[in-house]
C-alpha cells in the first residue's frame, strides 16, 4: 500500500460520554484502555493525529483528539485476485478475471500477473480516495465506548446497551460541529450534543460547549477539574495543608489516592 501525500486542514474532536456515579476503580482502568485503543484505531485509519488527551470523573470520560485531519489521505492499494489460471484461458479473460475486474471496479485491461510462492495470481492497482474523518469517527465512537471492559456492567431503561453505569448524555464536538452519534437503549436512545454537566451540587445546570478547545475551560467554570493528575494534586495539596494547620501529618496512601481521586469531581 502507497499513502498519496495530502494537506489537510486539521481539526480537534472532543468526545465525552456522561454517566452516572462511576465505580472509581473502572475510571482509571477505562482511561488506560482508551489511551491504547484510541491512537491503535486512529492509526488504522490513517487519521494519526497530534496529540490524544483522555480524562475522567466520576461522572464522565472525555477524550480531546488535536490535530486530527479532516479527511484520510488518498492510497493506492494492490488486491489480490483469483490465480492466473483461472483468470485467463487462451489469453482471453474468464468469468473469474471478469467478474473479479468489476467488483474492484476497473476494466479487465487494469489486471496484471505476479508470481507469488503459492504461484502466479490476478492482481490490481486501485486508487482509494480517503473518507472524512466525520464519517469514520461516528462509526468508532460506540466501538470506543463499549468496548471497555470492566468486572461490574449493567443493562438500563429495559435496553440493551451494557455499561459499568447508565449513559446520560453524549458530546461528540469536531471543532464547533457536533457529530450525530445514536446510542440506540431500545426505549431510551442518548444522541450526541453540545450539551455537557456540570458538578452536580455546586453547578448542576446543563452547561453548551461551544466548540471542542473550549472544553475544560467550560467544565472549570462549572466546578468540574476532568484531568485526575490535577484533581489528585489539588486533593493531596488540601489534605497536607489541613493535617499541617492541626500539627498532624498524612500517611501516603497510594491506592486511597487514587480512590479518592475517582470519588469527586
Amino acid at each position: 500500500m502507497v499513502l498519496i501525500s495530502n494537506q489537510f486542514p486539521m481539526s480537534t474532536f472532543l468526545l465525552e460520554v456522561g454517566t452516572e456515579e462511576l465505580p472509581a476503580d473502572f475510571v482509571d482502568s477505562a482511561i488506560a484502555q482508551w489511551q491504547s485503543k484510541i491512537p491503535q484505531t486512529l492509526d488504522e485509519y490513517f487519521l494519526t493525529p497530534e496529540g490524544i488527551e483522555i480524562y475522567g470523573t466520576p461522572r464522565r470520560l472525555a477524550v480531546i483528539i488535536k490535530e486530527l485531519p479532516e479527511k484520510q489521505p488518498d492510497r493506492e492499494e494492490e488486491v489480490k485476485g483469483p490465480p492466473a489460471k483461472a483468470a485467463f484461458k487462451d489469453g482471453q479473460p474468464t468469468k473469474a478475471a471478469l467478474g473479479f475486474a468489476r467488483k474492484q471496479g476497473v476494466e479487465v485491461d487494469n489486471l496484471f500477473l505476479r508470481d507469488t510462492d503459492k504461484g502466479e495470481f490476478v492482481f490490481v492497482q486501485k486508487q482509494i480516495s480517503g473518507r472524512p474523518a466525520t464519517e469514520i469517527l461516528t462509526e468508532l465512537i460506540p466501538q470506543w465506548i463499549f468496548g471497555l471492559e470492566g468486572r461490574r456492567f449493567m443493562r438500563w431503561a429495559n435496553g440493551d446497551l451494557k455499561f459499568p453505569r447508565p449513559i446520560r448524555w453524549l458530546v461528540t464536538l469536531l471543532d464547533d460541529v457536533v457529530l450525530p452519534v445514536e446510542l440506540d437503549n431500545n426505549a431510551e436512545t442518548v444522541k450526541s450534543d453540545r450539551i455537557s454537566s456540570g458538578h452536580r451540587i455546586l453547578s448542576p445546570k446543563p452547561i453548551e460547549i461551544p466548540q471542542a478547545t473550549d472544553y475544560q475551560s467550560c467544565l472549570r467554570n462549572a466546578y468540574v477539574e476532568v484531568n485526575p493528575e490535577t484533581r489528585r494534586e489539588t486533593i493531596k495539596s488540601q489534605v497536607e495543608s489541613a493535617a499541617k494547620q492541626l500539627g498532624g501529618y498524612t500517611p501516603l496512601y497510594p491506592e486511597l489516592w487514587e480512590e479518592v481521586t475517582n470519588l469527586v469531581e
